[in-house]
């Protein structure tokens, strides 16, 4: 992988806010290859509303944790100048031991598509605006599912603002 590329990351998280844990994180170049992806065990949370996230607990317990990649999440992230995702913060990637530089910008997508500032803008309703086709059933979806959607829905956005500029 070239050094200052720009990355798409996926992050899902146990719940509650306290306690919170990375579950599952994909990471992925804008061509759609895939740089990481894994589902991990959870070291303080042993239960989570699976339907928000389609990752049953029972599905990790024999997954190895965050900390068991933390190296190799890490040397991807260092290569990267910038970030792009939907409705994730850096702080949970922190919180779990990975730095991302202060030089490297983080473009959540749910900033520029927020319509109401609710439960309304989620990555289903930004799937549908820009016609991709997110399966209806969360637990059929991977973290490449969502990196891929996340991925088109970024050049399907940055398409529809140069639009807009040559008017």
């Amino acid at each position: 992988m070239k050094e200052n590329k720009t990355l798409i990351y996926w992050v899902d998280l146990t719940g509650p806010a306290a306690l919170d844990e990375i579950v599952r994180l994909t990471i992925m170049d804008t061509n759609d290859n895939v740089l990481f992806n894994h589902i991990f065990s959870t070291k303080l949370v042993d239960w989570w509303y699976s339907d928000l996230n389609g990752i049953r607990p029972e599905d990790t317990y024999n997954e190895q944790t965050f900390e068991s990649y933390k190296d190799e999440i890490q040397k991807i992230f260092n290569r990267a100048n910038k970030l792009i995702t939907f409705n994730a913060s850096n702080f949970f990637l922190e919180k779990q031991g990975i730095t991302i530089s202060t030089n490297t910008v983080v473009e959540d997508l749910a900033d520029p598509f927020r319509v109401t500032g609710d439960e309304n803008d989620t990555i289903d309703n930004l799937c549908a605006y820009y016609g991709y086709p997110l399966s209806d059933n969360i637990y059929n979806r991977t973290g490449v599912d969502y990196a891929k959607a996340v991925n088109y829905c970024r050049h399907e956005m940055d398409r529809y603002i140069k639009a807009q500029e040559s008017k």
